[in-house]
């Protein structure tokens, strides 16, 4: 990020749920075109997969990490364990949460995503889990090489989506 873009990180809160919300609407709309709104957000919250991702955050387990520029929420990533019976999508296990992120288009190419991708990996280590999973598109190159970079590795696939795994535990086998 650039001197003038100054973004601050901060630990996610219940409160925060709405802005993880909209970032998660960000997420699923990662293919729109410049200036075209994201998913409408009741839309995402009436498919259970998605909805899992953020109804009722800050549960036992949650962990997130919100940037914030110029006192404004401008990007978030965060974590939850997911259940067989509400498995979100790139479920490897109930013991492994899940990642979402999402940055808002207008702090997009700043370096703020991989920024809190490496203090969400650091909470989720300061919070003794072992790794991280998550799904993204394999036609979503930004993000997919962003996960990489930070170590994630394809662990599996379904239709263009990729299931990624992030060892955080030194020793910790992959299944």
């Amino acid at each position: 990020m650039s001197p003038g873009d100054r973004s601050d990180l901060r630990a996610a809160t219940r409160d925060d749920e709405p802005f993880i919300a909209a970032m998660l609407a960000e997420a699923a709309s990662w293919e729109r075109g410049p200036g075209e709104p994201p998913c409408p957000l009741d839309d995402l919250l009436a498919i259970p997969e998605i909805a899992d991702y953020v109804e009722g955050w800050g549960r036992d387990g949650d962990g997130g990490v919100i940037a914030e520029t110029g006192g404004a929420p401008a990007g978030a990533c965060w974590f939850r364990r997911f259940t067989f019976e509400h498995p979100g999508y790139g479920f490897i296990s109930a013991d492994l949460p899940g990642l979402g992120m999402g940055v808002s288009p207008e702090f997009r190419g700043r370096g703020l995503g991989r920024a809190l991708l490496a203090a969400t990996v650091e909470l989720a280590r300061e919070q003794g889990v072992a790794a991280l999973g998550l799904s993204v598109s394999e036609r979503n190159e930004v993000a997919r090489r962003l996960y990489e970079r930070a170590g994630f590795t394809v662990v599996g696939r379904e239709g263009d989506g990729l299931t990624m795994r992030l060892e955080l535990a030194e020793g910790a086998e992959q299944p």
